[in-house]
This record gives structure tokens, C-alpha cells and sequence, in this order.
């Protein structure tokens, strides 16, 4: 481990981190503002688009004209201009260049611009960045990278796969010496057993300050995984293997702990005494099987729920340690609410409508090309920071 590295990208991820939540604090005092300034700037800049001469951006001035010129859609209506922005073609649905192609949770793929990306890098993980390192948890450890960062590059040049992974490794460290499991792993041969090296590499290294994980339920599956197969990862470290060097000190340290380990109970603690942090993305699926994550954690490791985060748009950002409760961003995504209760989409609400304790669905407008789009996600309004609503999903 590079010390030196880690301090450089810890000091980087801290500015980024500062930069974004200072932008947050001031533009969340006038969310309405942002938002149709946001909109109105989205209309001219795309308003030469393919997409933009059909529905007349150009002569969209106001955010009723905005709801009269543009339809409300879902993603049927996209896959036609998919299929030609990942063959190139250019100006499209939006003026700005397209970088990347997502596939996450299921979807064949949705249009990623420059600043779309950008706006996810800064919301899903630089506010992370911020509110760890305001807690004193940027430290000199590495970082436990469990997110799918495996990605193929179109003739193109779009690159294509998860969005989260391409955004763990937007600045360009020497990632092997920051991140506990090898960036290349993912690209190794088809018949290594990825969760075999994903615990081989995290179990010899003792140093881990910060754990960021796609889903929560990865890292169970790891733990486990521990438990059961700890004897042969022990020895693996011991000796060594093509993967490895050979660690005696850090396998006679791990039998140690494990010889009296009772299944289910904290081991965190004990096999990574510095890991007092982790970046969780799947706020949607928060259950059962993370209070058994907690166990697993002890008392003194934290969590940041970074936000409402999908191909669709990086919708909601965290604002305090281990709260599940995530503020709309009023300078990326322009939202329109449907009432949870309603049965169409006839009147939909901006975001100073919105009352605390009552439920609407997501309808958003995106820097990546999608207008008036359905998300049919459901998010609970919980409260407001300064003048914005905080959220949670809606589970029911």
C-alpha cells in the first residue's frame, strides 16, 4: 500500500466533496429558481437536437409552455434513438456528447452525456466523499471497492456497462494502490471464481478505511462467504498464490479471529479494525438483510446512503451519516410529481407543491436526454433541507 497515493486521492475526493456540497448548500435555498433555470437553459442548449425541432424547444419560454410542447414518456419511446446514439450519431436527443451507455438494473441500455455523467459523479459519490471525510473518515486505509466496474467500449467509442463502476474510476490513481480488489479483476477469465478473489483480496488486507458497495447484499455474500471458506483463504494468504504474495503474519492474524468467530456476529471490527464507513447505493432495497449487515458491523461502522441513483438520472443526494433521508437535487434534474393517489398524469406538481408526509411518483427531465420522463419511482416527502424536500422511496 502507497500511503503517499492514498493521501493524494483522499485529498482530491475531499475537495471534490467540498465543492459539490457547497454548490448543494446554496442552491437548495431557492430550489425553484434552480430548477427553472435548469429547464429554460435545457430548451436552448438542445433545442437543434432531432428531438428538440419536433417538440419546438426553441419556442419553449416558460414552464407551461415546457408542459404543453413536451409529452410525458417512458423508456419505449427512447429505444429507437438508443440504438442510433450508441452507433454514433450525434444531436439526437441532446446537444451534449454522449460518454456512456448504462445497463444497470435491468435496462438495455440509456444515453449517459458528459454532463449527465458528471452530475452522478458529483451527487452519488463526491457528496459521499464530503460527508465521510467531515467525519473524520478519510483515513490513510485503502478502499473496498465492491461495484461492477466492468465496462466494453462500442466502435463508437460509448463506452457500455454500469454506471456506478465507470464512476469509481473517474480520476485517473493508480486505482491498484487505492483499491483493495485489482480495477482489472472483472475483465480476468470467466472461469476464476470472482467472489473467491473478491475474499481472497479483501481478507489479506488489513488496512481498509472505506467500504463502497453497489448493493449492500454483495457484502453480506462476502461475509459469508468468509465464514464459510475462511481455512482455504488462510492458507492461500499463508503460502501465497498467481494471485497474491504470501503473507504468514496476516494469516496467522486471521485464524486467530476466526477460530472463535461465531456465525452472524461482528467480524468487521475485528479483521479491518480501521473500516468505519461504507457507501451504500441501493436505498431502494434497504430490509431485513441489512440489519444483518449492521451485526456483521458492529456499533462503530457507519453508512451513507448516497441517494436515489439510476440509469434514469442521480435523483436525491445523502446529507448526514447513517440517515436514510436524501435531499432532491434542484440543479441537475428538473422533477415533475405525481400524486401518489392520483390515476393519471394530468396534474402534476413542481417541487415547492410538495408536502411533507405525502408520496409522488418521479417525473423527470435529465442532461442525458430524457424528457418528461416516467420513472415510476414513488418517494416519500419526510422533510426539507433549507428549502428543498428530503425523501425517502416509497416502499408501499
Amino acid at each position: 500500500m502507497e500511503e503517499k497515493v492514498i493521501n493524494i486521492v483522499n485529498e482530491a475526493r475531499w475537495t471534490d466533496g467540498l465543492r459539490v456540497r457547497n454548490r448543494l448548500e446554496d442552491i437548495t435555498y431557492d430550489p425553484m429558481r434552480s430548477q427553472e433555470e435548469f429547464v429554460m437553459r435545457m430548451m436552448r442548449e438542445n433545442s437543434q437536437t432531432e428531438y428538440g425541432q419536433v417538440h419546438n424547444f426553441k419556442g419553449i419560454r416558460t414552464l407551461d409552455d415546457f408542459k404543453r410542447y413536451i409529452p410525458l414518456t417512458s423508456y419505449a419511446d427512447y429505444t429507437g434513438y438508443i440504438e442510433r446514439i450508441a452507433a454514433g450519431e450525434r444531436n439526437i436527443l441532446t446537444a451534449y456528447m454522449t460518454e456512456h451507455i448504462s445497463t444497470m438494473d435491468g435496462f438495455m441500455g440509456l444515453p449517459q452525456s458528459r454532463w449527465g455523467v458528471q452530475a452522478s459523479y458529483d451527487y452519488s459519490f463526491c457528496s459521499g466523499f464530503y460527508i465521510v471525510g467531515n467525519n473524520g473518515f478519510l483515513t490513510d486505509g485503502m478502499t473496498l471497492n465492491l461495484v461492477d466496474n466492468s465496462v466494453e467500449r462500442l466502435a463508437s467509442g460509448v463506452t457500455v456497462g454500469n454506471l456506478l463502476g465507470r464512476l469509481l474510476l473517474k480520476r485517473e490513481f493508480n486505482n491498484d494502490q487505492v483499491y483493495v480488489i485489482p480495477i482489472d479483476v472483472t475483465n480476468w477469465p470467466q472461469t476464476t471464481d470472482m467472489l473467491y478473489l473478491q475474499a481472497l483480496f479483501t481478507l489479506k488486507q488489513r488496512d481498509i478505511s472505506l467500504a463502497i458497495c453497489e448493493h449492500y447484499g454483495s457484502m453480506v455474500e462476502l461475509l459469508r462467504y468468509i465464514e464459510k471458506h475462511w481455512p482455504t483463504l488462510v492458507d492461500a494468504i499463508e503460502r501465497g498464490n498467481p494471485h497474491i504474495k504470501p503473507d504468514p503474519e496476516r494469516a496467522n492474524a486471521i485464524r486467530e479471529i476466526m477460530e472463535t468467530h461465531c456465525i452472524g456476529t461482528q467480524m468487521l471490527p475485528q479483521l479491518w479494525p480501521g473500516l468505519r464507513c461504507f457507501m451504500v447505493h441501493d436505498i431502494d432495497r434497504l430490509g431485513a438483510g441489512f440489519e444483518l449487515l449492521r451485526t456483521y458491523c458492529g456499533s462503530n461502522v457507519h453508512f451513507i446512503f448516497t441517494g436515489i441513483v439510476s440509469p434514469e438520472g442521480t435523483f436525491s443526494t445523502a446529507l448526514n451519516i447513517d440517515d436514510p433521508q436524501t435531499v432532491l437535487i434542484p440543479d441537475s434534474v428538473f422533477y415533475e410529481f405525481k400524486p401518489k393517489e392520483a390515476n393519471n398524469y394530468l396534474t402534476l406538481l413542481t417541487m415547492d407543491q410538495l408536502e411533507i408526509g405525502h408520496s409522488y411518483e418521479l417525473v423527470v427531465t435529465t442532461l442525458s436526454g430524457l424528457y418528461r420522463y416516467k420513472t415510476q419511482k414513488t418517494v416519500l416527502v419526510v422533510g426539507r433541507y433549507h428549502d428543498t424536500p428530503t425523501v425517502i422511496i416509497d416502499k408501499g
